[in-house]
């Protein structure tokens, strides 16, 4: 008896061992938009200097995130730009709207490959300048935002037959790099990742629905999660994001 005792309180203290290690191996996934993944990746090893607690994550457009976390993917927390897959989200019950905190902002540019001869100087010069990447607004707030950039400036129809619809800012980006297409129009943070690329010009943006702007919000009500988020409001965070080129 007492052996079969022995035995089991055996047994319960390797299960909850183990359970232990398999939780501290298993950090919070936090999905976040894809124009984010340099950023995110520095202040992640910083995170983890100073945190005993890990994150991982997953990068896709917001849009895309939002939804697939709708029809059931994992998620504990979110950091995404636009506001439509966040009212997605607080319409699906996903988040609370007092979790949604917003924390930067970045700007809209048209770039070329550092290879293209051209001297176009304003948005205005687009048409007729050959393919224009652009991300697809059904997958990523980027788009939707040169959607309604463009739109107010009164040149979507005249650019429409050169658009190229891409899934992402990256896939835009790579676009230009490549020279499958004469520019790509992305955000000033993506641009600033490629020496591939250079600024042609910044589209301006006059209203709410042009100006892009990165939310955070908490899916599962877990304190790593929070703690990572909070760290992003932090001066070491936000002297990583500067650096970036994005703005408060």
């Amino acid at each position: 008896m007492f052996r079969f005792a022995t035995t089991l309180v055996f047994l319960y203290l390797t299960c909850f061992l183990t359970f232990a290690c398999n939780t501290n191996n298993n950090p919070p996934l936090i999905h976040a938009a894809a124009s984010l993944v340099d950023v995110l990746t520095e202040i992640q090893r910083e995170y983890e200097t100073v945190s005993p607690n890990r994150v991982r994550f997953n990068f896709a457009g917001s849009n895309l995130i939002a939804n697939q976390i709708i029809n059931g993917a994992p998620a504990n927390a979110v950091i995404l730009a636009g506001k439509t897959p966040i009212d997605k989200l607080v319409q699906a019950d996903k988040t609370d709207p007092l979790q949604i905190r917003q924390i930067l902002t970045n700007s809209l540019v048209a770039v070329r490959s550092t290879t293209l001869i051209a001297d176009h100087t304003d948005v205005y010069q687009l048409v007729d300048a050959g393919k224009i990447a652009m991300p697809d607004p059904a997958t990523a707030p980027a788009g939707e935002y040169f959607q309604a950039a463009l739109a107010e400036l009164g040149l979507l129809e005249a650019l429409e037959a050169q658009i190229v619809p891409t899934l992402d800012v990256r896939a835009a980006l790579a676009a230009a790099e490549s020279g499958n297409a004469a520019y790509a129009l992305v955000y000033r943070t993506d641009a600033m990742t490629s020496s591939d690329v250079e600024i042609a010009f910044t589209i301006p943006t006059g209203s709410d629905e042009t100006r892009p702007v990165y939310f955070t919000a908490l899916i599962a009500d877990d304190s790593a999660s929070a703690e990572f988020l909070e760290f992003l409001r932090t001066p070491v965070a936000r002297a990583i994001f500067a650096k970036h080129g994005f703005a408060y």
